[in-house]
């Protein structure tokens, strides 16, 4: 008999599914009433979604076997839960890799050609600034080049080495990054310095102009760029947080911008998301902000969705996954148990 995989939503583009129907049958949930849905939810191994994938979830599909998140996190998922019964943790990793790349690149120019303030100045204006509004201390000060600056990456994973590659050939910038589980000798060959210790971090950023996170978040990466970092880093530096909002204090990062302790910071991405209203970034002129969109692009769509789905076969069919939010779930024997025959 085929296994079966619930999807409470559509895929982000019909070629995820397409690749599921090949060995699985798709059971489209996005009509279910309450009813429907937990009778689903009895019959199927797999789930598939953007969606809160919680214990009572899981409880009520006792024949799961992976759950799969379309994107390079797993916020909406509790894993330790998942691993507790046994179940595969899956996500589509380094789907989205260039086009979060290429959007730190656009926050850096952003910042330092002032390209931000401009462009609100234009629009709430009309009219060319005066000279004078691009000179003086203070922001926004006159604009730079980004060519040849020195780009500090915490996170050397997908992102992380596509925006080195980037950065390198690009714009000629020297590349520091910090990653503790990165190889020395394969990043000495793509020409970045590499630090491997959480504590050299201020070492590394006080040596940047530009400092970019792209970290997945956990409880090791939690507000790894805090107050000392910020403070390490240099008074005409920027910050670029295209990973996830709760990588940064925000709290600190705030003073940082309004005490002068760094230029400014390009942010896609918050803690907690929704932003609330009267959050103080956005009262501030020294900050280029997105609504978490670096890697919302068209061409990424099907590579999400045909890699979540790549990714949950290979649990379906027993085969180790590449991108397993929970490795020690595979040999498990609470999986074990439920694949016995």
């Amino acid at each position: 008999m085929r296994k079966r995989v619930l999807l409470p939503t559509p895929m982000l583009d019909p070629a995820g599914e397409e690749a599921l129907r090949k060995e699985v049958d798709v059971v489209d949930g996005r009509d279910f009433d309450a009813g429907q849905e937990q009778a689903a939810m009895a019959e199927v191994e797999g789930i598939c979604g953007g969606i809160a994938a919680g214990p009572e979830l899981m409880d009520r599909a006792p024949r799961l076997e992976v759950i799969g998140f379309p994107g390079s996190g797993f916020e909406t998922i509790d894993v330790a839960a998942a691993t507790e019964r046994g179940i595969a943790v899956v996500n589509a990793a380094g789907a989205q890799y260039s086009a979060v790349a290429e959007h730190a690149i656009g926050l850096m120019l952003s910042l330092a050609k002032r390209i931000g303030y401009a462009d609100r100045w234009l629009h709430g204006e009309r009219r060319y600034p005066g000279r004078e509004v691009y000179s003086g201390d203070g922001w926004p000060g006159f604009p730079h080049e980004i060519g040849g600056k020195t780009v500090g990456i915490l996170g050397f994973g997908f992102i992380g080495r596509d925006l080195a590659r980037k950065c390198r050939v690009g714009f000629d910038m020297p590349v520091l990054a910090y990653d503790p589980y990165y190889d020395e000798v394969e990043a000495a060959r793509q020409g970045v310095e590499l630090y491997r210790r959480r504590s050299q971090l201020p070492e590394l950023i006080c040596r940047c102009d530009f400092v970019v996170l792209s970290l997945p978040l956990s409880r090791e990466t939690r507000h790894i760029v805090g107050e000392a970092e910020l403070r390490a880093m240099r008074p005409g530096a920027f910050f670029i947080n295209v990973s996830r909002g709760g990588t940064v204090d925000e709290p600190a990062l705030v003073r940082a911008l309004r005490e002068g302790w760094i230029a400014g910071a390009g942010i896609d991405v918050f803690d907690p998301e929704p932003t609330p209203d009267d959050h103080a970034f956005f009262s501030m002129e020294n900050t280029v902000l997105t609504p978490h969109i670096a890697g919302w692009v068209q061409e990424a769509m099907p590579r999400l969705s045909v890699t979540v789905a790549r990714e949950m076969l290979s649990v379906l069919r027993g085969e180790r996954p590449n991108r397993l939010a929970n490795p020690e779930v595979w040999d498990a024997p609470q999986r074990r148990a439920r694949e016995a025959p």
